[in-house]
């Protein structure tokens, strides 16, 4: 049941990977270039930033490669390292989906789940691109839900309030990775910022109840 909160190594590996200015770079003209982004106004900046945050943790997921390692003093055995990279590989994208949901949390007025969107939907390709060692490879998938799973056959221990708890201990990089997103949103954006991202919020909740009128 240590499985997660034994992990907190791999959750600052993701936010330092997701917060890297080449990593971002690297994602942002292969998968978050999307033509209706532009830099003009706060709604569009706030999806392609968070496009490019999630697309950079996908990338540092993919890019967690694991070899055989046998040292006969014993030091830094590597003796599985199929099972040792997709433990690694899962643990991580796990925490990647609660920073995401943790972005739309803090994300009050602009709706970034375009953003978050377009980025785990380049999973494959990012993962086609990155994990070539010949090992397993993991997908990590937006959709798949963690709420009810557990990590004992009991089932006496969950998911969740294990990542809760990685999530509060390591508060301060979570605010530094995400300050970048949050300028276009927070309570010291500009007035016009927060009026671009209410307007595109409005539109698109006018959309929602629009197709769900219709269904």
């Amino acid at each position: 049941n240590e499985m997660i909160s034994a992990s907190d190594w791999i959750f600052r590996g993701l936010l330092g990977g997701m917060s890297n200015a080449d990593n971002q770079s690297e994602v942002a003209l292969e998968h978050c270039s999307k033509s209706n982004w532009g830099n003009d106004d706060a709604h569009s900046v706030a999806n392609k930033t968070a496009c490019k945050l999630v697309a950079a943790g996908l990338q540092y997921i993919s890019k967690i490669q694991d070899t055989y390692k046998f040292d006969p003093k014993g030091n830094n055995n590597n003796l599985n390292p199929y099972d040792n990279q997709e433990y690694k590989q899962l643990v991580a994208c796990l925490m990647l989906k609660r920073v995401a949901e943790e972005m739309k949390r803090r994300s009050k007025i602009c709706n970034i789940d375009e953003g978050i969107e377009t980025a785990f939907s380049a999973a494959p390709q990012i993962k086609s691109k990155h994990c070539n060692n010949g090992k397993p490879c993991f997908v990590c998938k937006l959709d798949e839900k963690y709420d009810d799973c557990h990590l004992d056959t009991a089932k006496e221990v969950k998911v969740k309030p294990k990542l809760e708890s990685l999530l509060t201990g390591e508060g301060t990089t979570v605010n530094n990775t995400l300050t970048d997103l949050l300028k276009t949103d927070g309570k010291d954006a500009s007035l016009c910022s927060r009026l671009q991202c209410l307007a595109s919020k409005v539109e698109a909740l006018k959309l929602q109840q629009s197709s769900q009128s219709n269904a």
